[in-house]
């Protein structure tokens, strides 16, 4: 079974319970010593890990980790802030804001963003195209091709959260925010309409990048409730 390892909680002594992702859905096991540096086990002690496992039934209220071959290690011997930080933001945002069943949905996509981060240059990248896929995942569908309100393509002055997606000026209102500048609104619509954050070639400065993120995540706050741990290490 192909999984990707999205949490590990200390269990008794040098165990964890580990919470992975499946392209059949969530699942949860025990895998013991996985603490201990010499145990067989101890390679998959990092979120976002890719291996193939195979369990058995235990005692216990979990499936026991059998054996496990490593696919594919996040790490890497030069890992700079950034990155690691995008590895905890996406694990942590896949967790706290989609359900059992949405998660089976990200999978793949999952898959091709951690393959994608480790490109430096497209980091900030595909962590704005994993929030928006996570955010339609769980079902906010913004316009992000025209406007929300009369359909039209020309003239697209601002994107509202709260409107849904695009405005264009003819429908543009005093009351609404207009916070993104153009760059940053055709960022923000090729972070959305992407299926594929590990190979899209995108230009973009981080300064832009930046501003588009905290808007995600004053979404994510006012919508979700949710306040991510690994949002301010995010630079």
């Amino acid at each position: 079974m192909e999984i990707i390892v999205l949490s590990i909680t200390p269990y008794k002594e040098k165990d964890g319970i580990v919470e992975s992702l499946s392209k059949d859905g969530l699942i949860t096991f025990l895998a013991k010593g996985i603490f201990d540096p010499k145990n067989k086990n101890a390679a998959i002690n990092n979120i976002m890990v890719k291996a193939d496992i195979e369990l058995s039934e235990g005692k216990q209220k979990y499936p026991v980790l059998k054996t496990a071959s490593i696919l594919d290690t996040p790490l890497k011997s030069n890992s700079n802030l950034c990155y690691l930080s995008g590895l905890m933001y996406i694990a942590e945002i896949t967790k706290a804001l989609l359900q059992e069943d949405e998660k089976v949905e990200m999978y793949e996509f999952l898959s091709k963003s951690l393959n994608g981060l480790k490109k430096d240059e497209k980091g900030l990248f595909v962590i704005l195209a994993y929030t928006a896929k996570v955010l339609k995942t769980s079902g906010y569908e913004f316009d992000v091709n025209h406007c929300v309100f009369c359909g039209k393509k020309e003239n697209i002055v601002t994107f509202s959260f709260n409107e849904g997606g695009f405005v264009c000026g003819n429908c543009f209102k005093e009351d609404m925010e207009r916070d993104l500048n153009k760059n940053q609104m055709l960022l923000l619509r090729a972070a959305f309409n992407t299926n594929d954050p590990e190979n899209v070639d995108f230009p973009y400065e981080k300064e832009d990048a930046l501003v588009v993120l905290n808007k995600f995540y004053e979404f994510i706050i006012d919508s979700f409730g949710v306040r991510l741990k690994s949002f301010a290490l995010i630079k």
